[in-house]
């Protein structure tokens, strides 16, 4: 059995930067019954995610992302590959000008000898605003949490592939 953990990334009251977590909540009360599956919330990015990654076989983030080529509320997923680090699509807090990104703290969790996931996926989700106080995000970030979410679920249920894909909200 796989061992997943889902990480919903996010500021819960910055707006569409909060995206992550409403995709993790919703994740958790779909994946509830799943054996080998764990959904948590975190408010930071980095380095430190390497303490929470180590151990499981499979890693997925959630987080919103300003990519500035697509619209609000369309996503993104990839698979980050062992020893990428650049050419890695940037989401909000899986990288920080104050910490080191998200592929750096995986390699370096690896070099350390700590058990890293061999299969790490990121949905990004593109915001429309980071910088406003709400604990809600924009409408159309908020069209594109369920359906999110339902690809993620699907892609963490038995025999489910992930795949890289993108999708957008209607």
């Amino acid at each position: 059995m796989t061992r997943t953990l889902i990480i919903g990334l996010g500021n819960p009251i910055l707006s569409d930067d909060s995206v992550g977590l409403h995709i993790a909540r919703l994740l958790r009360e779909k994946l509830s019954g799943e054996d080998g599956v764990k959904v948590i919330e975190l408010y930071a990015g980095g380095i430190r995610l390497i303490d929470v990654l180590a151990g499981w076989d499979r890693a997925i983030l959630v987080d919103a992302m300003l990519t500035g080529t697509r619209r609000p509320g369309e996503w993104l997923s990839f698979q980050l590959a062992a020893g990428e680090v650049d050419g890695m699509p940037v989401t909000r807090n899986a990288s920080s000008t104050h910490d080191m990104n998200f592929a750096t703290a995986i390699e370096m969790g690896r070099m350390l000898g700590m058990p890293m996931p061999a299969e790490v996926w990121v949905w990004g989700v593109e915001a429309a605003d980071v910088e406003t106080f709400s604990e809600k995000p924009t409408e159309a970030v908020s069209l594109s949490v369920g359906r999110v979410a339902e690809e993620v679920a699907a892609a963490v249920a038995p025999r489910g592939a992930i795949h890289q894909s993108a999708g957008g909200v209607s």
